[in-house]
């Protein structure tokens, strides 16, 4: 065998062994995407426009006009807050009738739960609320 058919012969096993190792299911590349675990670290969100029905501040708890595929309570933490026109407010402060925008995640326990609400539409004068 001359030089250039062995350099050719070598080229060719050494591309035919980096595509082997390439194509392996241990080495596949998911360029641009997230891996599964970080996807599953993250709680998923979603977002619901509902009607307030009630606010138990003892319990943390928005009790919501009853409306299918929609849950009729939701939990809220210390740090829950409302944004209106550019504020924030206390979750304390919504009133039956108060139509919501709340983004979901779910509890420990599996319970719908919210941190972020914003006021679309309010049942009363919203500024007389709060002075």
């Amino acid at each position: 065998m001359n030089r250039s058919n062995r350099a050719v012969l070598v080229f060719a096993l050494g591309m035919a062994l980096a595509a082997s190792v390439g194509c392996s299911d241990q080495n596949i590349a998911l360029v641009g995407r997230e891996t599964l675990p970080a996807r599953a670290s993250q709680p998923v969100q979603s977002e619901i426009v509902t009607t307030v029905a009630r606010i138990d501040t003892g319990s943390n708890e928005i009790h919501l006009r009853p409306s299918p595929g929609q849950p009729e309570m939701v939990t809220y933490s210390a740090d829950s807050r409302v944004m209106y026109l550019g504020r924030v407010y206390s979750v304390s402060q919504l009133r039956f009738g108060d139509v919501v925008a709340m983004q979901m995640v779910k509890d420990a326990s599996g319970n719908p739960h919210t941190h972020r609400i914003r006021l679309q539409q309010s049942a009363s004068n919203w500024d007389q609320r709060n002075h």
